[in-house]
């Protein structure tokens, strides 16, 4: 039999030998000088030799309980090898099995199908919402329960930042998590999809429109944009986008490049399909769209870009990007004004009507394209004079609202 002591004055040949303890154990003395534990045995009167572990990672009483564990699982009939075959697979499967990695293997896929921002709007959300409850849960293990239980952590953590009732969120979250469930039985991994039993489970919220601003609100919109104690570029921002009609995306992703001061327009350029996987497009629609600019819109550009010359955006951030998703309408909040930027175009459009300009100039000014319009009818560059004297009107009219 074996001790520590024996075993450590045991040294390499250039040969592997093997030295017997008891009961089918022994150690495997290799010529790179390492010690290997080994169980020998038969099964069905096949001689079979397994490996335990090496030395001394494993000690010597680690191994004779090993050893007793592989014989009576032979007293019943298992061969130890197998027996040790299927746990590791029950390991690998249970380790490379949890949420987490397979929702990684998932977005795998997708590299070269997607855009940035879809990647990135994904990557936040599992981070925040969904791994800290499920991540490190076996797929195959998680049910509606659990899936709900994130849903309602999502929502509660929108609410207390304030930013919502997260009900958009948690419709969202339970997409995300469907499309890893999806891909899970594509691969194997389950066969029912537990997100399928929460649909509908989210109820949102009515559905309140754009309205256009309150007599109030206009008088007060550009003598509270004066006194505002953040950027000036942010001020400006909104203040362009009450004359230009454009949506906050396209205010925030305007580049000097689309001006022409000559021409006096705001040309935005559809993009390319790479552009759009890369998250850059310029437009809701992915459609040229022209602006004529005002004198006053004309004004505040010549500003932006004497203020801020080595940005290429033309209301950048302080960082000289893009301004951020938020910022023009926490700016409307701290100044207290109980609208958003979206209201800004519900009232030029009200009022514009209302005035008796032609509706179709109004709805291309807009970027609006009916659906029964094609992508060839569309003309970017239609009415353009008839369009440039509505927006100077409209630019004169604003102007009066504090008067």
């Amino acid at each position: 039999m074996l001790n520590d002591l024996k075993i450590k004055r045991l040294k390499p040949t250039e040969k592997v030998f093997r030295v017997a303890d008891h009961s089918g154990l022994c150690l495997e003395i290799r010529p790179s000088g390492g010690k290997f534990w080994r169980f020998r045995y038969r099964y069905l009167t096949k001689a079979n030799m397994l490996t335990i572990g090496q030395y001394p990672e494993i000690s010597l009483a680690e191994a004779r309980l090993k050893t007793l564990e592989f014989r009576k699982q032979l007293a019943n009939g298992v061969d130890p090898s197998k027996y040790q075959q299927k746990e590791l697979l029950k390991t690998i499967q249970a380790n490379s099995g949890i949420f987490s990695l397979v929702a990684a293997e998932f977005m795998e896929t997708k590299n070269g199908q997607q855009s940035e921002e879809w990647f990135k709007r994904r990557n936040s959300h599992f981070q925040k919402d969904v791994f800290p409850v499920i991540g490190n849960k076996p797929i195959h293990e998680v049910d509606s329960i659990d899936i709900k239980n994130v849903l309602d952590n999502t929502m509660l953590r929108i609410r207390k930042s304030g930013k919502g009732t997260g009900e958009t969120r948690g419709i969202f979250v339970r997409q995300i998590i469907g499309e890893v469930m999806s891909y899970a039985i594509i691969t194997k991994r389950i066969s029912i999809d537990p997100t399928y039993a929460l649909r509908g489970y989210i109820k949102m919220p009515e559905v309140i429109h754009a309205r256009p601003l309150s007599e109030i609100e206009k008088r007060e919109l550009f003598p509270k944009l004066a006194v505002y104690g953040g950027s000036i570029s942010t001020s400006n921002a909104i203040k362009a986008a009450t004359y230009s009609w454009l949506r906050s995306i396209e205010i925030r992703r305007g580049k000097k490049e689309f001006i022409n001061f000559e021409d006096k327009t705001w040309t935005i350029p559809a993009v390319s399909r790479a552009d759009i996987l890369a998250g850059k497009r310029n437009m809701k629609k992915n459609r040229m769209h022209i602006v004529p600019l005002s004198n006053q819109l004309l004004e505040i550009i010549k500003e932006q870009f004497q203020l801020y010359p080595s940005s290429e955006y033309i209301f950048p951030g302080e960082d000289g990007g893009m301004i951020g998703k938020t910022t023009l309408n926490t700016a409307l909040q701290n100044l207290d004004i109980e609208f958003t930027m979206h209201a800004l175009r519900a009232t030029a459009s009200t009022i514009a009507n209302e005035n008796g300009f032609n509706q179709d100039w109004v709805e291309l000014q807009l970027a609006h394209v009916s659906s029964n319009k094609t992508r060839a009818s569309y003309n970017h560059a239609q009415w353009l004079n008839d369009r440039r004297n509505m927006l100077q009107w409209w630019a004169d009219t604003v102007d009066n609202w504090g008067k």
